[in-house]
């Protein structure tokens, strides 16, 4: 399995409680290992919250990272005027503007922007300070909590803050608690929320990461960004079947509510939208570490595999554009167990599969059930079960035969 899986990916989650110590929200942050404070010193706050989104949408999962709470991400005025900012859930993520960004009119002018349409805004690291209170004094009627650093500030300072910013609509966050007695009196002065080692330690969620090639998201936005027609799109995407998946899992990673499930690829980019899709894939790219998983052979397999199957059924009377997208989501998701290292069938229903496609991967039913169990007895050449198939499907060796040369040219 190690063969087909790139590697490991990790968040850090810090947990944040209310005045009865319940969880609430967490603060969502990138490490590059299960140790916990282990983060590349050398990325910019732009390229850890661009690996963060990305790892949480398209690899763990909002609904698994967040677990019906709310999250806390960290931006600065470089994301905040990306395109890619459109991709985090604003129903989900409260965005933490960290205290090393520059606040310009610009910035205040995204802010309010991004405001109306809801999302909200949270102030890290505060310390008390008549710098901070006058360069900040814009950005107060904006935001909706500020944190405040225990540590960097005494508790009379604390204390102070609340009382100067007691005239805006602000909640407080209180942060590196780390004992009973602090907690006790911060809830005294007010703070409504807290952070720190006294409630719990952070933890590390990790996942297995699935990379398309960068060249690959590249082409794929070239022909976006040059107005391609929405087919040729389309055809492009099933020739990746890496960013296929992704996109899957992206759709599934509780941002949006399904009225019925995905049969087909061009389903899912007529779901998400031109706009998205564009966004999408540039936080791909974020992700990337530029690995070619051309060579890799699971996908080589899937590839030849769902060509194959497309083949195969453009010889029999089933043939249609109907059919020929199950087919090929039949042949895309046959191994999907293997590339998110769960059940087969927990796979598919995490990816929302309509039925009819489980039904043909799980019990080989339907039309593409046919072809897949046909395209698996070709695989194992096993001559028997594929005679079978073929006259299942009216079919001759000679079909078989040039389905195999054609699916193996498109691949090559």
């Amino acid at each position: 399995m190690d063969n087909y899986i790139v590697d490991d990916v990790f968040i850090g989650r810090q947990p944040i409680l209310n005045q009865k110590s319940e969880i609430v929200a967490y603060e969502i942050l990138y490490r590059n290992s299960d140790i916990f404070n282990h983060c590349d010193s050398d990325m910019d706050n732009f390229d850890t919250t661009a690996k963060v989104l990305s790892i949480a949408l398209n690899n763990i999962g909002v609904a698994k990272l967040l677990n019906n709470k709310k999250g806390l991400i960290n931006v600065n005025e470089d994301l905040l005027n990306h395109s890619i900012i459109k991709n985090i859930p604003k129903e989900k993520f409260y965005l933490e503007i960290l205290e090393t960004t520059k606040i310009t009119n610009m910035l205040l002018d995204k802010i309010d922007e991004l405001k109306n349409e809801g999302y909200s805004f949270l102030l890290d690291d505060f310390s008390f300070s008549k710098e901070n209170f006058e360069k900040y004094k814009q950005l107060f009627p904006r935001i909706k909590y500020i944190k405040v650093d225990l540590q960097e500030n005494s508790m009379e300072q604390m204390e102070l803050i609340i009382k100067q910013l007691s005239k805006f609509d602000i909640k407080f966050l209180a942060e590196k608690v780390e004992t009973y007695e602090n907690f006790e009196k911060l809830k005294n002065m007010g703070y409504e929320f807290f952070q720190g080692y006294y409630f719990a330690r952070p933890t590390i969620l990790s996942t297995r990461k699935i990379d398309p090639s960068k060249i690959e998201i590249i082409n794929i936005l070239g022909m976006i960004y040059n107005n391609n027609d929405l087919r040729i799109i389309i055809k492009r995407f099933e020739q990746y079947p890496i960013i296929s998946i992704n996109l899957l899992k992206f759709l599934n990673s509780a941002y949006f509510s399904f009225k019925r499930d995905i049969r087909s690829i061009k389903q899912s980019i007529t779901l998400l939208g031109i706009d998205k899709l564009k966004n999408w894939l540039i936080l791909l790219l974020y992700i990337n570490d530029g690995n070619n998983l051309d060579s890799n052979p699971l996908f080589v397999l899937i590839k030849n595999r769902s060509d194959f199957m497309l083949k195969i059924l453009s010889y029999t009377k089933y043939y249609n554009e109907k059919n020929s997208e199950i087919v090929y989501l039949a042949g895309l998701l046959s191994k999907i167990d293997i590339v998110l290292d769960t059940p087969l069938e927990n796979a598919l229903n995490d990816l929302h599969i309509d039925k009819i496609i489980q039904k043909a991967i799980l019990k080989k039913e339907g039309i593409a059930g046919n072809l897949l169990y046909l395209a698996e007895a070709n695989e194992a050449n096993n001559f028997e079960q594929m005679e079978k198939f073929l006259e299942k499907l009216g079919l001759q060796m000679r079909h078989l035969t040039n389905a195999n040369l054609k699916s193996y040219l498109l691949n090559i």
